[in-house]
């Protein structure tokens, strides 16, 4: 299965398995990580991140985007931004997470 979001059959699987989200909020959040991938290229860049408004004067953008992007590459796929996002749901929120987002 594809990690990125290709298509809405490319959704990995277990993501509804080992995030707090269902399906149709999996699906939702597919089409909003697509608008945000400006260049279509499967990925969310920190400039893509960058070119919204809302975020441009927000201080806490990098250390989020660094908090998703678990490899380390510098780009966000689908899984690393659901993931992320799953870390900051109620059901879901890690001690360990919420203490690097102070920090």
């Amino acid at each position: 299965l594809s990690q990125t979001m290709g298509n809405e059959h490319s959704l990995p699987q277990n993501l509804a398995l080992t995030t707090q989200f269902s399906e149709e909020e999996l699906r939702r959040l597919g089409k909003r990580f697509k608008k945000l991938d400006i260049d279509k290229n499967g990925t969310i860049s920190i400039e893509e991140f960058m070119s919204l408004p809302e975020l441009q004067q927000n201080p806490l953008v990098r250390r989020v985007i660094d908090l998703f992007d678990t490899d380390r590459n510098g780009e966000i796929d689908f899984k690393e931004f659901v993931q992320g996002l799953s870390q900051f749901t109620v059901k879901g929120a890690d001690k360990r997470i919420k203490t690097k987002i102070c920090i």
